[in-house]
């Protein structure tokens, strides 16, 4: 069971759906079908708070399309990419620049997680002191990262999880101090991920798991990614598969907590646009 929840006036969620991928739901959840569509989103979440803006991940970039090319050859022959708007864009569409962001929080450090930082290189990035030495080893997941803070310094900040627990997670941080946004570890999919709850003005809890699973139902049923796609993308299989469990008993013991895989475009289209 999870803390009650304090709405905090002022405190919002909203979506930069940045671009989509379209596959079969069998290459993203074990036991989907490989005829029915699925079409995995790239987005970034923006957090609204009195005290400062906040992404969750930093959706895609302008130069998306190249930095698809740093993934395997076959991630790129089975999905089909199309960009709808990179993350500094749609800031810019809103009368915003980088500097009014106070900080970029990444669940971890794939490429269509960090795509979007190469247009906003002096926001503040916070990341796990394990997912950075993760980013920067010789891991094919995090060539884009590399390359990208190759071309020059980020904002980089250590987030460290040495708060109290949080329901079942042992450890957390509390960003604010208030409640609003939690952060707590998530490992499985890469050594350092993180999920992080927002609790929005009204009360309502949202947790964004990142890649833990792709797909609503690979927590509701549970299940796993496929066979080929866990030994290509995740660096623990074991790891996730207990995180897909703690997830699913978590989503049964509070019903009103919405679960939000970092990729399912079904589940982003609950989520009001930014």
């Amino acid at each position: 069971v999870l803390p009650d929840v304090v709405g905090v006036e002022g405190v919002s969620l909203s979506i930069i759906r940045g671009a989509e991928m379209s596959s079969q739901e069998g290459f993203s959840v074990r036991g989907g079908s490989l005829t029915k569509p699925f079409i995995s989103g790239l987005a970034a979440f923006v957090v609204e708070h009195p005290r400062g803006r906040l992404l969750i991940d930093a959706g895609v970039g302008r130069d998306v399309r190249a930095h698809l090319d740093t993934t395997p050859w076959l991630l790129r022959t089975l999905a089909e990419l199309t960009v709808r708007r990179p993350t500094v864009d749609a800031l810019e569409g809103r009368g915003l620049r980088p500097s009014d962001v106070a900080g970029i929080i990444l669940t971890h450090s794939h490429w269509d997680h960090v795509s979007g930082l190469a247009d906003l290189r002096t926001v503040p990035v916070w990341i796990t002191p394990e997912e950075l030495a993760h980013a920067r080893s010789d891991d094919e997941g995090g060539t884009l990262y590399r390359q990208i803070e190759a071309l020059g310094p980020l904002a980089l900040r250590e987030l460290r999880l040495t708060g109290r627990e949080y329901g079942p997670f042992e450890t957390s941080h509390d960003v604010y101090g208030d409640g609003s946004v939690v952060i707590v570890p998530m490992p499985g999919h890469t050594p350092g991920s993180v999920g992080v709850f927002v609790t929005d003005a009204t009360g309502k809890r949202i947790l964004i798991i990142g890649d833990t699973s792709w797909t609503r139902e690979g927590v509701e049923w549970p299940a796993e990614k496929p066979w080929l796609a866990r030994r290509m993308v995740d660096h623990d299989a074991a790891g996730v598969r207990q995180q897909l469990i703690l997830l699913h008993q978590l989503q049964r013991a509070n019903p009103t907590l919405q679960i939000v895989p970092a990729h399912d475009a079904r589940v982003h289209q609950t989520i009001k646009n930014f």
